[in-house]
């Protein structure tokens, strides 16, 4: 790892030095199935969760959702405090951690499905959109366990703002436009590069649903 030294009264870098890192081992459980919606707010992620979470538990399945971030207090953080791009990148894998080892794998383990509102590639997504390279966020969730499947759920910035207004309550600043153009494009860029599958998420509820299940059973039976 290069790590770099700025001069704190002009910025300009003033020199740097290679450090060879032992990163600790996280333990990471294979078992299970666990899949994510994302996308920029407004999508209709949380409406599509529920709804497929019913669907699952009719089936019989015994389901665990959760939602990223995860701990009040770096909710908080994150909401409270004008914060730098990289800071946020720590909060989020921090955050994430935490929810994988008291949630996600104790949960995967137990051969249970685990739902996500949001998953990993959304740090891939806002905070490079924001300016931390992308090989930083891949190291800060080096040890982290990747969804099994996760959709990307895709639709104009101006129908995402749409529904965030129909549905109230306080607008963050990551629900700015120019910013949710920029990390809509991202999305589709991570998508592709990552192999993830995107669904029009404009359309009626119905049928983004029942693509989101074509998906979601094809997935299931593809791992047995």
């Amino acid at each position: 790892m290069i790590v770099q030294a700025y001069c704190p009264y002009c910025g300009s870098m003033i020199g740097q030095v290679t450090v060879d890192l032992e990163m600790p081992e996280r333990r990471v459980v294979s078992g299970g199935f666990y899949m994510a919606l994302d996308g920029i707010d407004g999508v209709g992620k949380t409406t599509q969760i529920r709804l497929l979470v019913e669907y699952l538990e009719g089936r019989g399945f015994e389901v665990v959702r959760v939602r990223e971030p995860y701990l009040e207090e770096i909710k908080r953080i994150i909401h409270s405090h004008d914060l730098d791009p990289d800071v946020e990148a720590y909060l989020f894998a921090a955050d994430r951690i935490v929810l994988q080892k008291e949630v996600i794998m104790p949960a995967l383990e137990a051969g249970k499905i685990v739902v996500g509102d949001r998953s990993p590639y959304s740090s891939l997504v806002w905070q490079v959109v924001m300016g931390v390279p992308e090989e930083v966020v891949l190291a800060l969730n080096r040890a982290i366990r990747y969804p099994d499947l996760t959709v990307v759920l895709d639709t104009p910035v101006e129908i995402a703002l749409e529904r965030l207004m129909r549905r109230g309550g306080s607008v963050t600043r990551y629900e700015n436009p120019e910013l949710m153009e920029k990390a809509r494009a991202r999305f589709l860029e991570v998508a592709e590069k990552y192999e993830l599958p995107v669904i029009d998420a404009s359309r009626p509820v119905e049928e983004v649903q029942k693509e989101i299940r074509e998906l979601l059973n094809r997935a299931l039976e593809s791992k047995g």
